[in-house]
């Protein structure tokens, strides 16, 4: 079985001799210092939040329930810019899920999307190859948005990106994959059961598509098999969200948990309680820190969604902790697992 190509970016993204995990993990710690304290100097709110805490005291993962949690209204206050206004690239606001307050806005400088790039064409090695046409559905084709980060990272692999029209139907796809030659579907899961309901999709996605990447909201198991037996094509799952960056793990051919973006993503599974990072095997909430200058640097973002670390190496050989599937969302003050997850990577 071929290795994730996430380890070896990792490995020159790290400046590592090799992937141990005790080696990763001291390297993000190191990151994680440095962005802390960086963080401190760059942003008011930071430099208000962060005020007693000593990044030269962090020695271990047990020491990250000292940094106090973010929660999504934190992601509307103001002083939490970390650059100046002409820094800014690309700007998206969310609404925050149950709540009538302000949306919450996520900034983007250059710097920021390129390393979402990097990413992209790793991650993308996984299922596209050399000649592939990718049909990407998700949206945002605008300037450095999701989709369109997608279209400039496929030529890095000798693959090209189409999009349907504007205001395209179900409909429509059939003719557009049989005409492009399309080979590889890049695809939310809402879409994707569209399709499937869609008369004389299976016969050309069966023909011509060998895989699928299901990307911006949980994929079911049963999604996955009735995908992969209805059109013949291997699926591939892919973890992320706006806070993210768009990008965060993506599956190898194990399909056996998400690899992860260690080298720009400090990614917990914690207890809702507490904040204390959690073992593998147990369900906790992931929290989220982005390593390096950001225009919004977060440290240990409350995402509400839950999960957890799955047990033992990936079977593709990668010795690196991977991240289960997203069982869903957790209820109010963090007691349990009460909904289904909501959509991850909307722009």
């Amino acid at each position: 079985m071929r290795l994730t190509p996430l380890d070896p970016w990792l490995v020159e993204r790290m400046g590592l001799s090799e992937l141990r995990p005790e080696d990763v993990s001291a390297w993000q710690l190191r990151e994680l210092r440095a962005t802390l304290a960086w963080a401190k100097a760059a942003s008011p709110f930071h430099a208000r939040r962060l005020a007693n805490v000593d990044p030269a005291d962090l020695r271990g993962p047990d020491d990250l329930a000292r940094l106090p949690r973010m929660t999504a209204a934190d992601l509307a206050t103001p002083g939490l810019l970390a650059v100046s206004q002409d820094g800014v690239a690309r700007v998206v606001s969310l609404r925050t899920s149950g709540s009538s307050g302000p949306p919450k806005r996520l900034l983007f400088t250059e710097a920021d999307l390129a390393r979402t790039l990097e990413f992209f064409v790793v991650g993308m090695a996984t299922l596209a190859r050399q000649g592939d046409t990718a049909l990407v559905l998700l949206p945002s084709r605008r300037d450095l948005g999701v989709a369109d980060l997608l279209s400039r990272a496929l030529p890095h692999l000798g693959a090209r990106a189409v999009h349907p029209a504007e205001g395209w139907t179900p409909a429509d796809l059939p003719a557009l994959i049989s005409d492009q030659g399309v080979s590889v579907l890049v695809a939310a899961p809402a879409q994707l059961r569209t399709l499937l309901d869609q008369a004389g999709t299976s016969s050309v996605c069966r023909a011509c598509l060998r895989t699928v990447l299901s990307s911006g909201e949980p994929l079911s198991l049963g999604l996955r098999v009735q995908v992969e037996s209805a059109w013949g094509c291997e699926v591939f799952d892919h973890w992320g969200m706006t806070e993210s960056g768009y990008g965060g793990g993506v599956e190898c051919f194990a399909h056996s948990g998400y690899h992860l973006r260690e080298a720009d993503l400090l990614v917990e599974v914690a207890d809702p309680a507490t904040g204390r990072p959690l073992p593998p095997g147990q369900t906790g909430e992931i929290l989220l820190t982005t390593l390096g200058p950001r225009a919004l640097p977060l440290v240990r973002h409350q995402t509400g969604d839950a999960a957890r670390w799955l047990l033992g190496p990936c079977p593709c050989g990668s010795a690196l902790r991977r991240l289960g599937p997203v069982q869903g969302r957790l209820g109010p003050g963090g007691a349990g697992v009460t909904q289904p997850a909501k959509g991850q990577g909307r722009p």
